[in-house]
């Protein structure tokens, strides 16, 4: 069995640049896979009107100024962008960062985002097919040949001799990473499109999600086994004081009885058990909350004495 991923997540929402820097150079020390940010334009929770940075700029900073990690959004909103200027920024961080780029992309929801940029926002079936449409297109431009032209009419995308040009650095293209958890459309896209799939909540629910994926891959010839499943894990190795419950409390707007009770926390064995049940139905990648800079003595703690213990699967 493959090692478990375990990857470090950390929100671009009411943190200074600085700090962001920091963290992301932090992160590049470290052994987790994959450094992420994420795609909003206003914060999500906590001070609704606190500091947010862009997403796509934030990931060519963070591109230059690290070396190994890889990098990406958690996930990019496909409504945010036009579908062809976001596969041109995506291959970008890619070039940029010499192949350490993951494209995460989902459909996007936050709702007041859009009203307040003027961006159109679309019933739900209209998002998701935009997302499998430029899901459609970036297959097609990332072709290899920086100089071929591609003509796509979709419902919801269109694009005029489109060309690439820088081609990605990964062949044969950027890791697709779809995160979202509707059954009927979302999940179908997964099945056709990613390599990653991230979802949401507990054992049953992931168990039931996984099992659609691979019933909807063989309707497109993949085996649903090769698509990568991952959620999200809060860690704290050692005992929880609180003071940082307090604090998560803060940033989040939560009640701190019911953050403490999200965080798998104390010694390595414990949370070794914690995890199995998931890595027992499938999901072999963790995205671990970062909560917060102050926070990057556990980022280390877990590095050095969680990541280790799953080396072997």
């Amino acid at each position: 069995m493959p090692a478990i991923q375990f990857d470090l997540k950390l929100p671009a929402q009411d943190i200074t640049w600085s700090d962001y820097q920091a963290a992301a150079t932090i992160a590049d020390g470290l052994a987790f896979n994959t450094f992420w940010t994420w795609d909003h334009l206003f914060p999500i929770f906590g001070d609704m009107d606190g500091s947010e940075h862009e997403c796509y700029t934030t990931l060519a900073a963070f591109a230059a100024a690290t070396k190994r990690v890889r990098l990406g959004a958690h996930v990019s909103g496909v409504m945010y962008r036009n579908p062809a200027l976001q596969i041109k920024l995506a291959t970008e961080i890619d070039v940029i960062s010499n192949g350490r780029f993951e494209f995460g992309i989902g459909a996007a929801w936050a709702e007041r985002e859009f009203r307040a940029f003027n961006i159109p926002f679309p019933p739900p079936k209209e998002r998701i097919g935009t997302l499998r449409e430029t899901l459609d297109l970036a297959k097609l431009v990332w072709s290899g040949d920086p100089r071929k032209k591609v003509t796509f009419e979709g419902k919801y995308v269109h694009a005029t001799d489109l060309f690439i040009n820088p081609q990605p650095i990964q062949k044969p293209h950027p890791p697709i990473f779809i995160g979202g958890g509707g059954e009927q459309l979302t999940l179908r896209v997964v099945a056709k499109h990613a390599d990653t799939w991230h979802g949401f909540g507990d054992i049953p629910t992931l168990q039931r999600k996984i099992d659609l994926i691979h019933t909807y891959a063989r309707d497109y010839g993949r085996d649903g086994a090769s698509i990568v499943k991952s959620s999200d894990a809060q860690i704290w190795v050692g005992d929880l004081p609180d003071s940082a419950v307090k604090r998560m409390a803060e940033m989040t707007g939560r009640p701190p009885d019911q953050v403490r009770g999200s965080i798998i926390s104390g010694d390595p064995a414990a949370i070794e058990q914690r995890l199995r049940p998931y890595i027992d139905i499938g999901i072999t990648r963790f995205i671990v909350s970062a909560g917060s800079l102050d926070f990057a003595d556990n980022w280390r703690r877990i590095s050095e004495e969680i990541i280790p213990r799953f080396a072997n699967g």
